[in-house]
């Protein structure tokens, strides 16, 4: 039998790490179900990536800055995005962060401070580079994560601290 070292987390920290990891996974397979019976048009799934994304938003401070890819749901539902504001942007309804001018993730909120992603591998670096630097002048100890990449993500993380 192998047994779980849960170092110093308690039951309840562990249930809510469980409760967020779940969260984008039910999502994710609601929108699977959607995009099949052709009621959305289309939805990059990150099914079995969700513990990085997750992982990444939880271990940061609600103020650090996180520039998400595609398959990175989990930094929307962990940032506690209202779910109607979520999906009214994946609609491109009236609701979302856009003004109905764009149906996926490439969206960006001061308020949750998630910069909108790049589609295009690699751009993104820069711009999380550009934030970085900015904490480590300011000194304010903050840090900026970025991810690139699609099939196997590639996560860098800017430690400031």
């Amino acid at each position: 039998m192998m047994q779980f070292d849960k170092k110093d987390l308690t039951n309840q920290e562990l249930i809510h790490i469980y409760t967020e990891l779940i969260k984008p996974r039910m999502i994710e397979e609601k929108m699977l179900v959607l995009l099949r019976q052709g009621k959305i048009a289309k939805w990059f799934s990150g099914i079995g990536q969700e513990a990085i994304s997750v992982g990444t938003a939880l271990a940061m401070a609600a103020d650090e800055y996180i520039l998400p890819m595609h398959r990175n749901l989990g930094v929307f539902t962990v940032r506690n995005i209202p779910l109607h504001r979520l999906f009214s942007q994946f609609q491109g309804k009236p609701g979302g962060f856009t003004n109905c001018r764009d149906r996926s993730f490439h969206f960006g909120t001061q308020e949750f401070k998630i910069v909108g992603m790049i589609s295009h591998l690699g751009p993104q670096l820069g711009v999380a580079d550009g934030i970085a630097l900015a904490n480590v002048l300011s000194k304010n100890g903050k840090s900026t994560a970025v991810f690139s990449g699609m099939a196997v993500p590639v996560r860098v993380i800017f430690m400031n601290r």
